[in-house]
């Protein structure tokens, strides 16, 4: 090293013939990588993959597992439609009352312009709890 060169510590005794061979490492046979693009017979790639050496076996849980998703999915589905129908009911409720409101606001309006006040024997819908089909004919037949 006292030699000043600064690079002689990279210098190494010249590579032989046979340490070339010895440190050789023969090309694999890949199903991916095939650099220097040779031929490789498919029964050979078989043959170094192991795969068909192999049984194949499925796992039990592997069952279980699908089993277990199907009847997450099932649950899943009737929550989804449970969940629709009552949707549906709380917006047909609302529905009903707006356009009970909407009734009361048109008889209050209609008695107000012909200037007749309701009859004393009856009663208002929203005392009574509601209107029946039969009280709506009633209302039209006054105007």
């Amino acid at each position: 090293l006292g030699t000043g060169d600064p690079d002689c510590r990279l210098r190494t005794r010249a590579v032989t013939v046979k340490d070339q061979q010895d440190w050789k490492i023969p090309p694999c046979i890949s199903n991916w990588k095939n650099p220097k693009g040779y031929t490789i017979p498919l029964d050979k790639r078989l043959a170094a993959d192991g795969r068909g050496l192999q049984d194949v076996q499925i796992n039990d849980n592997f069952a279980k597992l699908s089993e277990a998703l199907y009847v997450a999915e099932q649950k899943a589905r009737e929550a989804v439609a449970v969940r629709s129908k009552v949707q549906k009911e709380m917006m047909m409720k609302e529905k009903e009352k707006k356009e009970m409101e909407l009734r009361e606001l048109a008889r209050k309006a209609r008695s107000e312009r012909t200037g007749v006040a309701p009859a004393g024997g009856m009663s208002m819908p929203s005392e009574r709890g509601g209107v029946n089909d039969g009280d709506m004919n009633v209302d039209h037949e006054m105007v």
